[in-house]
């Protein structure tokens, strides 16, 4: 019905000298994570080629360990999407990160490297998640450069969409036929209470604004318009997006738990905040059409996964299954369940910003806690006879969650395929 991806978690934990490559030993088990793939029937993937081990030192480009994986791929049949660009995942010397006056051009340049280098790749994903990626670098604080103002969010999400812009042109110009899966967020504002009505508004329209500006669609007419202006736009720096309008092939849509946001007022902040659970989400498949009717692109879920047990882990596989056959049946031109990352990752409990190690149990293969080895599960299991074609969602088991999930999943049993009630056993 769709095609069935893997993916590796890369993200460079600045500032700390490590990734999510080195933390999870990708860097030394590649061969074992690609054939483990492999054998599961997977031949599409993301995966990434990191900007910030390449080129270490400003101009030296450092490619001895990543042609190997990417030899082992095209031998083997594999289909990359090359992912340059994983969220904080540039260089230690660009100072200030996206903001860096030059990042646009250094970043088009490193992208013409790879397509030099690696001219068989047929796709790439030229920036990960730009959205949440600029704000939580510029609005919120929380990843490097750290800054928390709209001024700088505006500011940042104009370099980022130059960037993406122009590393387009650049591989176009060599091969007009790569295609080009442009992932962001998928995500639903609701307000709780009156006082929030405004901000939902607000966020509901930003939630498409990074495709809108790289898609030249920001106009005067545009909700967020006068938004950017009051924080440092120009309508000559809306124009020039207009006049280099991005590539997108398919539209990656990544849900999560948290992608539909249910806002309260609160008191103590005397601002809107994010309720901890959500009362009435829509679901992945009613979300995706607000972005099917915006665009009219084919669409994939480029990424989705739940923090849990074994056995939870496939209680939200059959959920997510059900909801991109539900597109499919609705006559969607949708392409492909990409569940992100095919193993466990680290550090995502803390948002990447240390590197402890702590192993993250959100992947299809587990990773042991200690000598993170690749575990095979029931979980596994199920993927791979999904990836092959064996299955849909209603062979899957409904195994239920715990009391966490169980808390935090309670909005969603009224669009659920099965029960999610049930205590889960013990994984």
């Amino acid at each position: 019905m769709f095609t069935h991806l893997g993916g590796f978690e890369s993200t460079h934990i600045f500032g700390a000298g490590q990734d999510i490559l080195g933390t999870t030993r990708h860097i030394e088990f590649w061969r074992e994570d690609l054939r483990r793939l492999l054998n599961a029937g997977i031949r599409l993937l993301r995966y990434s080629i990191p900007w910030h081990r390449i080129e270490k030192q400003r101009r030296v480009f450092d490619w001895e360990w990543m042609d190997r994986p990417l030899r082992f791929m095209k031998q083997a049949g594999m289909q990359p999407i090359a992912d340059p660009l994983h969220h904080t995942s540039f260089p230690e010397w660009l100072t200030d990160g996206f903001l860096h006056p030059e990042f646009p051009c250094l970043y088009s340049r490193f992208v013409a490297q790879v397509h030099e280098r690696y001219p068989f790749i047929r796709s790439y994903t030229v920036f990960n998640e730009p959205l949440p990626t600029t704000l939580f670098c510029s609005y919120t604080g929380l990843w490097y450069p750290h800054h928390a103002s709209d001024r700088h969010f505006v500011a940042m999400a104009l370099q980022t969409g130059r960037a993406i812009c122009l590393a387009c042109e650049t591989l176009k110009r060599h091969d007009r036929s790569i295609e080009f899966l442009h992932v962001d967020t998928a995500e639903h504002h609701q307000p709780l209470e009156r006082r929030c009505t405004e901000w939902v508004q607000f966020a509901n329209a930003r939630r498409f604004l990074m495709t809108d500006l790289v898609l030249g669609r920001v106009r005067r007419d545009h909700e967020l318009y006068h938004y950017l202006i009051s924080n440092g736009a120009t309508d000559k720096d809306l124009k020039w997006f207009q006049d280099h309008r991005a590539t997108i092939s398919t539209l990656g849509l990544d849900y999560y738990i948290h992608s539909e946001m249910a806002w309260f007022w609160c008191r103590d902040k005397a601002r809107p905040d994010i309720a901890g659970v959500n009362p009435s989400p829509r679901g992945f498949a009613s979300v995706a059409e607000d972005y099917i009717t915006r665009y009219n692109l084919p669409v994939m879920l480029s990424e989705t996964n739940v923090r849990g047990t074994v056995r939870e882990r496939i209680g939200w596989l059959k959920f997510m299954e059900s909801e991109c056959e539900e597109l499919v049946l609705s006559g969607h031109d949708f392409r492909g369940f990409c569940w992100y990352p095919s193993i466990d990752t680290t550090d995502w409990w803390n948002l990447v910003r240390q590197a402890t190690g702590q192993t993250d149990p959100q992947g299809i293969w587990s990773l042991h806690p200690k000598q993170l080895t690749r575990i095979d599960t029931e979980l596994s299991r199920t993927y791979s006879r999904l990836a092959r074609g064996e299955i849909c969602s209603r062979h899957i088991p409904v195994l239920g969650f715990g009391p966490e999930l169980q808390r935090r999943l309670r909005g969603y049993k009224r669009i659920s395929c099965g029960s999610w009630d049930e205590p889960a056993k013990t994984a």
